[in-house]
C-alpha cells in the first residue's frame, strides 16, 4: 500500500485539478497520463498532431 499512498499524494501535491501545473514534474504526470488514457481507452487510434503539443483534458 506504501506506492499507491506515495503515487496518491505525488498526484495530489503536483497536479491541479484544472489548468497547468506550477512544476515541470506536474506537467510530466499530466502528458504520461494523457498518453495512458489514450492508449488504453482508444489503442491509439486518435494520435494527431495535437498529441505532439499534449493538451489538456478538461477533467485535469
Amino acid at each position: 500500500m506504501k506506492y499507491f499512498e506515495e503515487t496518491g499524494h505525488i498526484w495530489r501535491t503536483l497536479v491541479p485539478k484544472f489548468g497547468q501545473a506550477s512544476t515541470v514534474q506536474g506537467e510530466l504526470l499530466c502528458a504520461d497520463e494523457k498518453l495512458r488514457d489514450e492508449t488504453t481507452r482508444n489503442g491509439n487510434i486518435n494520435w494527431d498532431g495535437g498529441h505532439e503539443r499534449l493538451p489538456r483534458m478538461s477533467g485535469g
